[in-house]
Order: C-alpha cells, then sequence, then structure tokens
C-alpha cells in the first residue's frame, strides 16, 4: 500500500522507524517515543534513558533546502542565547550539526531532521484569552526587533516569502487541480492577483526582515508564567505586517481579538501602515496560501480533511467578494 494511502497510524508507524537511527547520530538512547503530530512534519517526544524529554522533528514537507534549516536552527540557537522571546532550543548531532539529512524511502525523498530541548506547557488552542493574546503580540514583536540584526554563517540563508504563496511550492496556477471546481479555481486566481498586487507594492516600502510566519495559537505555548514560540518551519524574510495579519488569520472570528494582539505589538514596536482595504486582501491571500499547502500534504488528516475545507474557502471567497471583508464563514461547521 502507498504511503498517503495508509491511516494516520500506519504513516506514523513508517516515520518511526526512522527515530533509532536518528538518535543514534545525536547520541541519545530513547526510554519512550511518543508522536505529538502528524501533519506537515511529524514530531515525537523523545524521552532519553536519562529521563530528559526532547522533541524529534521530522520534516515530511520537504519544501525547505538543507541551508534553509540550518539558518532557521541558527536563528532558534541566538534566541536561546538572548533569551528575549522563549523558544525551542535545538540541540546537535555528535559531530556538531544542527540538522540531519535522511531518506524517507515511503515519499522516495529525502528529508531533514532537527532535534529540541522539549518545552513543557499546553498548547494555547482556539480560545486564547486576552492577556495571552496581548502577550503574543508582544512577542511577535520582540521577534522582529531580535531580528533585525541576526546574521548568518556557512552559507545559511531563510527564503525569501514576501508574496502571496510564500516559499511553497504553487500548485495552484499551472493548472486547476482536481479537487477544485471551477467557480473556486476562478475565485483562487482573482484573490491570488489581488493578494500579489498588494505585496508587490508595500514591498517597496517596506524592509524585509526575518519574520516567525506561522504565529497561530497552535504553535503558541503556555509555559507556567509565560508564553513559548515554537515551530519556525515556516520563517522567511518578510514583511513585517506578515506575521500580523498571519496570526490574525486564525482569529478572524471574533475582531476583538485582534485588537489585544495589536495592542502588545504595539506596545513594542508602531503597527505597519497598511491599508484597511489591503490588509483585507492579504487575509484572504492566507487563505489561498493553506489551500496550496493542504494540496501538497500527504498525511491521512489532511488527505480527508481536504473537500471539507475546499467547501469553507468556497464560502469565504463568496464572503470576500460580495462584503470586500474577510471572514472565517462557518469556521467551526462541519459540512
Amino acid at each position: 500500500m502507498e504511503y498517503t494511502e495508509l491511516d494516520e497510524d500506519g504513516q506514523v508507524a513508517e516515520v518511526q522507524k526512522l527515530v533509532p537511527g536518528l538518535l543514534s547520530q545525536y547520541g541519545i538512547e530513547a526510554r519512550s517515543v511518543e508522536n505529538v503530530n502528524h501533519d506537515f512534519n511529524s514530531t515525537f517526544k523523545i524521552t532519553t534513558s536519562g529521563g530528559d524529554d526532547l522533541a524529534l522533528r521530522i520534516n515530511l514537507s520537504m519544501g525547505k533546502s538543507g541551508k534553509e534549516v540550518l539558518a532557521e536552527m541558527q536563528w532558534l540557537e541566538a534566541l536561546a542565547q538572548d533569551g528575549s522571546v522563549h523558544a525551542p532550543q535545538p540541540l546537535r548531532t555528535t559531530n556538531g550539526e544542527l540538522f540531519i539529512t535522511t531518506r524517507f524511502e515511503p515519499l522516495d525523498a529525502d528529508t531533514s531532521v532537527v532535534l529540541f530541548k522539549w518545552i513543557e506547557g499546553e498548547e494555547v488552542g482556539d480560545e486564547p484569552t486576552q492577556e495571552q493574546l496581548y502577550e503574543l503580540g508582544q512577542n511577535m514583536a520582540r521577534l522582529q526587533l531580535f531580528a533585525k540584526d541576526l546574521s548568518f554563517t556557512d552559507g545559511a540563508f531563510l527564503p525569501t516569502i514576501n508574496r502571496t504563496l510564500m516559499n511553497s511550492k504553487d500548485l495552484l496556477t499551472s493548472s486547476q487541480p482536481a479537487p477544485i471546481s471551477d467557480k473556486l479555481y476562478a475565485d483562487i486566481l482573482k484573490g491570488l492577483a489581488l493578494s500579489d498586487e498588494v505585496f508587490s507594492r508595500i514591498s517597496k516600502e517596506h524592509e524585509l526582515i526575518p519574520i516567525h510566519a506561522d504565529l497561530h495559537m497552535g504553535n503558541v505555548i503556555q509555559s507556567k508564567d509565560k508564553l513559548s514560540i515554537i515551530d519556525f518551519d515556516d520563517a522567511g524574510l518578510g514583511l513585517p505586517i506578515q506575521d500580523l495579519f498571519i496570526s490574525n488569520y486564525y482569529i478572524r472570528e471574533d475582531t476583538e481579538k485582534e485588537k489585544h494582539l495589536k495592542a502588545g505589538y504595539s506596545s513594542i514596536l508602531e503597527l505597519p501602515n497598511v491599508s484597511a482595504e489591503d490588509y483585507e486582501i492579504l487575509l484572504l491571500g492566507r487563505m489561498i496560501v493553506l489551500i496550496d499547502a493542504v494540496l501538497d500534504m500527504t498525511s491521512a488528516d489532511a488527505i480527508e480533511f481536504l473537500p471539507k475545507f475546499l467547501v469553507k474557502t468556497q464560502k469565504r471567497f463568496d464572503h470576500f467578494y460580495a462584503t470586500g471583508e474577510f471572514s472565517l464563514v462557518d469556521y467551526r461547521v462541519e459540512e
């Protein structure tokens, strides 16, 4: 059976076969191995024979080069030393490497692997408090301030992502994907043109800096008395406004939540100057890159999720083109 035809348990079992060999390159023996996320990446919680908890991330999306992964790891090492934002601390192999490249035969592809110290706490999830939103806004601004002075070594670099599809493989423009209806495809192409025009115009006025580019509440951990930011996998050279509208996309069912996020950001940095009309278009563009991303995913849950997601996106396009405002229409409705 092909990997993409397996259920989630079957896919995780295939990925987990890599774990012992990977850990040996860090000089680590596992007491227990637990898969905690299987999506774009497959992440395992490793409890070592010495009792330490670690996070092993195997990048199944395979959208980044080794030098891009290296830049992500160098950023996180620098953050761990600086301490201004709490984020995963990467560990090096016994050879001093920040990541491993390994072959994953079920997908007939090479993939990169990274290891971090485990961050204790709970994912904030869909119901953040006002205080958590405010603190996330502050951490977003602190990340951007720190990143302005960031430099990379050994040829490491971040991809340039100041466009609608960021650094994703473009599965939308060359031909109409089979799961997408004619109407939805026309709406996607129209929205993509609108969003790309905004990106092109505002990029002439603003400096590109390293940004996290995926600061939703699933990537925020409440750790004792502070928030921790995880999953820098989408990091790239982009516009400061991108971190804001990407975070706002996921809380758009309640526009009051946005105020707390932006208030936290503006307590550290001035809010980027973007018109209300452009901001709504950028939110729409975030949905388009997610459509592109889900089309490229190989996890069993993503394959099952796609038809429902496309129904919701059509409703959201209809609302945007009727009102000029982006809304998470039918956000929690199961079709």
